[in-house]
């Protein structure tokens, strides 16, 4: 079970968490997909109480032009981050991600090339 609020499209080097996916995507290539826990104040709303047995997550998608979008979901507690595979990642974002989030990730998959 997942829960999300909105989600925002980071242009690379806008901040020190976005410096951080960028060189995480940079040392993983083959990836489009990667979750972290939140960095304090990194939203602008509170994320408030993920619920009991979850904890607030951040899905980082890679698009097809450099930026990346965060979406902050609730994910289960023991879901570790650095296990978590790729595919199952594509399945939460799709069960999740607003239509926009969708959209940018279609367009990605439809040939725009990576920087």
């Amino acid at each position: 079970m997942a829960r999300n609020l909105s989600g925002k499209v980071v242009a690379s080097g806008a901040d020190v968490t976005a410096l951080a996916d960028k060189a995480w995507f940079d040392a993983h290539p083959e990836r489009d997909f990667m979750l972290r826990d939140p960095a304090p104040l990194e939203f602008r709303e509170p994320l408030g109480d993920a619920g009991e047995g979850f904890s607030w997550r951040v899905l980082i998608v890679r698009l097809g032009d450099g930026s990346r979008l965060r979406l902050p979901i609730s994910l289960a507690w023991d879901l570790h981050n650095d296990h978590a595979k790729e595919q199952h990642l594509a399945v939460i974002f799709e069960q999740v991600a607003p239509e926009q989030a969708r959209v940018l990730r279609a367009a990605a998959l439809a040939g725009a090339p990576r920087v």
